[in-house]
C-alpha cells in the first residue's frame, strides 16, 4: 500500500466536514422538534405535511370561533326567552282578570276598575317588547327577523333565528274578512262585533228558497218574475219585474244547455238564482228565491205595473218545450207537480216553494272549505245547507293539529218583539232534522212605558232551555226592548209552527199568534229578513263560526259559510292592543284575543327553545370536530419526541466523533511538516 501525504487539499478531512455539516442539520432538526414539539415547523420540512397541517388549523381556528359565536348566539336567545316568559306571565294576569271582569256579579264601576288593572299590565307587556335588547339589538320589537348564527367553520354553516314581534298590536286573533256576497247567506247578522256580542252572531232564515224543474228539448219564450200574493182585480202583486228569458234546448237538453238556461235568470236582476244539478242521471233546474214570496210567476208577457194578469198563457205562443216542475227527497226526484207550455195559463203558472234551506252552502272534500293555516292544509266538508256553526267549528277543531287555526261556534238572535200572542214550537237541529222540540206559549203586553213587557215570553222559553239549549235574556236599545236568543254552543234555532214529518212547519207561528218577532242588529236596530209570524215560513237560525289563529290563514271556499277568501289579520278590535273588559262582551272577547296571544308567545317561545337547543348541539358539535381536527393534525405535524430524542443522541454522538476525526486528521497534516529538512 502506497502512503501519500498531501498538504493543498485534505480530502479526508473535507470529507469529515461534510459528515460534519449534515450531522449538523440533523441535529438541529431534532433539536427543533424537541423544542417546538413539531415534526413540520415549515414547508422545507414535508411540503405536502406542511400544506395539509395548515388546512386543520384553518378549521380548528373556525371551529373555535364558531364555539364563541354560538355561545354568544346562546345567551341573546336565553335573553329573549326569558322576556317572552315575563310576557307570557303577564297575559296569564290579564285572561285571569278578564275572566273575573266576565262575570254578571260585576258592577260597570267593578269592570272599569278591572280595566285600569288590564291597562297596566298590557303596557308593561308592551314595554318588554320594546326594551328587551342584546348587545343594543331589540329582540322583540319585529326586527330581529333573518339572523343567522354562525356555527360553523365554514360559510353557510349557519343557524337561522328569528323572533316575531311581541308588540301588543302586532298578537291577537286573527279574523278572516266577511264575504262580499252577502246576499248569499239570506238575512246576515252574524258578525256584529266579531260574533260575540248577545244578538249579534246569526244568520236567519227564512232567506230563500227553491223549487226544482225538467226541461224537454225544444224553444223556450217566457217572462219569469217573483210574486207577494193575489190582489183585488184577480191578478198577482209581484215582487220584482219580469224578465223575458229566451233560449232552445236541445232533445233531450244537457247540463251545458240547462246552465245557459240558469244563468240567463241568475243574470236577470230578480234575485231568483238558477242553478244544475244532476239527479239519477236526468239533469235538473233548480231556482232559489227569497222564502217569503209566494212563489214563481211564468207568464207570457211582462204584465202591467207589476201585475201579472189573471188570465193569459204562461210560455210565449210558438214556444215548443214543456218544462214540469219535480220534488227532490233524498237525493231523488220523489214526484213531478205541474207542467209548463204555451197551453199553459198564468194561473196555473205560479209555482210555491217545495224546498226551505239554511244560509250556508254545502261542500265535500275539494268543494268544502279549505283551510290552509301556519301548521298546514286540511278540507272541511259542510254537509247541508241547514248545517249548525257547531257542527262546522266541530270539524274545524278536529283538523286543528294539520292547520292551526281553531273555531268557536255562537249562535245569538236580536228581535224587536211586538205586542200579542205567541205560539210556537222552539227547536234546535236543522230544519230537515230539528231536535229537542217544545212548545212555548206566551203573551206580550205593553208595559206601563209603553214598550212590550217580555217577561212572560222570556220565562216561556227559559223554563225549557234545559230541553232545547235556548236561552232568552231581553236589552233595550233606542227605548225599545229587545229578545235575545242565544244557543251559547253554536246549535241552530228553530222556529216553527210545529214539525211536519219530521221536518219545521210551514209557518213560524201558529195560526191565531198575532204577535210578530223582528231580527235585528246593531245599536241602530237595523231591520234584519222578513217579520217572523203566523203567516210566514219557519225560521231556521244559525249561528256564527268563529274561526281563531294567532298566526294569519286562508279559508278557500270560505263564502260558503259568509267569510272572504282572502288571508286573516289583525282586524281592528283583535289585535291585544285593543281588549278592553269594561264590558261583558269586552271581557268575552279578551279571553280569546289572550288565548291566540298566549298561543304566539308559546310558539315564539318554543321556537327559541329549539334554537337554542340546535345552537348548544352545535357548540358541542363544534367542540368534537375541533378535538378531532387537532388529533388528525397531531398525527401530521407533531413530533415523536421519544424518536426525536433517540435522533438527537445519535446525531450528537456522530458530532462529537466527527469533531474527534477532523481533529485526528489535521493533526495527521500536520505530521507532515517533520518530513521536511530543518534549516
Amino acid at each position: 500500500m502506497a502512503i501519500s501525504g498531501v498538504i493543498n487539499t485534505n480530502t479526508s478531512t473535507l470529507n469529515t466536514l461534510d459528515a460534519l455539516n449534515g450531522t449538523q442539520g440533523g441535529l438541529d432538526t431534532y433539536l427543533q422538534q424537541l423544542s417546538t414539539g413539531k415534526r413540520i415547523n415549515s414547508p422545507a420540512d414535508n411540503p405536502a405535511d406542511y400544506a395539509i397541517a395548515q388546512r386543520f388549523q384553518t378549521q380548528i381556528n373556525g371551529l373555535n370561533q364558531a364555539i364563541a359565536n354560538g355561545n354568544q348566539g346562546v345567551s341573546l336567545v336565553q335573553t329573549a326567552t326569558g322576556a317572552v316568559q315575563n310576557q307570557i306571565n303577564l297575559l296569564q294576569q290579564i285572561r285571569t282578570t278578564a275572566v273575573q271582569a266576565a262575570n254578571a256579579s260585576n258592577t260597570t264601576s267593578d269592570r272599569q276598575a278591572l280595566q285600569g288593572v288590564v291597562s297596566q299590565l298590557l303596557a308593561q307587556v308592551q314595554t318588554i317588547a320594546t326594551q328587551t335588547q342584546f348587545n343594543g339589538q331589540n329582540l322583540l320589537d319585529g326586527t330581529f327577523a333573518g339572523a343567522a348564527f354562525q356555527v360553523g367553520a365554514n360559510s353557510n354553516q349557519i343557524i337561522n333565528a328569528a323572533v316575531g314581534s311581541a308588540q301588543t298590536s302586532a298578537m291577537g286573533d286573527h279574523i278572516p274578512a266577511f264575504s262580499p256576497y252577502s246576499d248569499s247567506y239570506g238575512c246576515n247578522g252574524a258578525f256584529v262585533s266579531g260574533g260575540f256580542a248577545p244578538g249579534g252572531a246569526f244568520t236567519i232564515t227564512p232567506a230563500q228558497t227553491s223549487a226544482y224543474f225538467t226541461f224537454s228539448g225544444g224553444s223556450y219564450d217566457f217572462y219569469i218574475s217573483r210574486g207577494v200574493g193575489r190582489i183585488n182585480g184577480g191578478g198577482e202583486q209581484l215582487n220584482s219585474s219580469p224578465q223575458q228569458i229566451q233560449v232552445n234546448l236541445g232533445n233531450p237538453p244537457d247540463m251545458a244547455e240547462l246552465q245557459t238556461l240558469a244563468t240567463q235568470i241568475s243574470s236577470a236582476g230578480i234575485q231568483i238564482s238558477g242553478t244544475t244539478q244532476m239527479v239519477n242521471g236526468i239533469p235538473v233546474l233548480r231556482l232559489t228565491y227569497p222564502a217569503n214570496d209566494q212563489g214563481i210567476y211564468f207568464s207570457a208577457t211582462s204584465g202591467t205595473s207589476g201585475i201579472i194578469p189573471g188570465s193569459g198563457q204562461a210560455v210565449a205562443s210558438g214556444s215548443t218545450g214543456i218544462f214540469r216542475e219535480v220534488y227532490i227527497r233524498n237525493g231523488t226526484i220523489s214526484s213531478q207537480g205541474i207542467s209548463l207550455s204555451s197551453g199553459t195559463t198564468t194561473d196555473e203558472a205560479i209555482i210555491p216553494p217545495n224546498t226551505y234551506y239554511g244560509s250556508f252552502s254545502s261542500g265535500t272534500g275539494s268543494s268544502g272549505l279549505s283551510i290552509q293555516g301556519s301548521y298546514g292544509s286540511a278540507q272541511v266538508d259542510v254537509n247541508t245547507e241547514t248545517e249548525s256553526a257547531a257542527s262546522i267549528a266541530a270539524a274545524v277543531n278536529a283538523v286543528s293539529q294539520q292547520t292551526g287555526v281553531t273555531a268557536n261556534a255562537y249562535t245569538s238572535a236580536s228581535f224587536l218583539v211586538t205586542t200579542g200572542s205567541y205560539n210556537f214550537t222552539l227547536s234546535n237541529g236543522s230544519s230537515g232534522l230539528p231536535r229537542n222540540a217544545v212548545n212555548i206559549s206566551a203573551s206580550v203586553n205593553n208595559a206601563t212605558n209603553g214598550q212590550p213587557n217580555l217577561n212572560a215570553l222570556l220565562t216561556a222559553i227559559n223554563q225549557q232551555t234545559a230541553v232545547t239549549g235556548i236561552a232568552a235574556s231581553s236589552r233595550v236599545i233606542n227605548g225599545k226592548p229587545e229578545l235575545i236568543l242565544t244557543n251559547a254552543n253554536g246549535d241552530n234555532i228553530n222556529i216553527s209552527a210545529g214539525l211536519a214529518n219530521g221536518q219545521l212547519a210551514s209557518t213560524a207561528l201558529a195560526a191565531g199568534s198575532t204577535g210578530s218577532l223582528q231580527a235585528v242588529s246593531g245599536s241602530t236596530q237595523a231591520l234584519i229578513g222578513y217579520p217572523i209570524n203566523s203567516g210566514s215560513h219557519a225560521a231556521l237560525i244559525q249561528g256564527a263560526v268563529q274561526f281563531a289563529s294567532a298566526s294569519a290563514y286562508r279559508i278557500n271556499n270560505g263564502d260558503m259559510i259568509g267569510f272572504s277568501s282572502q288571508v286573516s289579520r289583525l282586524q281592528s278590535g283583535s289585535a291585544l292592543a285593543d281588549i278592553d273588559v269594561s264590558t261583558q262582551e269586552g271581557a268575552q272577547r279578551t279571553i280569546t284575543i289572550v288565548d291566540q296571544a298566549l298561543n304566539y308567545l308559546n310558539q315564539q317561545a318554543s321556537e327559541l327553545g329549539a334554537t337554542q337547543t340546535r345552537i348548544q348541539v352545535s357548540v358541542a358539535n363544534d367542540q368534537t370536530s375541533a378535538t378531532n381536527m387537532q388529533s388528525a393534525q397531531s398525527t401530521v405535524q407533531d413530533a415523536n419526541i421519544a424518536q426525536a430524542t433517540s435522533q438527537l443522541t445519535k446525531y450528537q454522538i456522530l458530532q462529537q466523533a466527527g469533531i474527534s476525526t477532523l481533529a485526528q486528521e489535521n493533526a495527521l497534516q500536520q505530521a507532515y511538516l517533520k518530513l521536511l529538512p530543518s534549516g
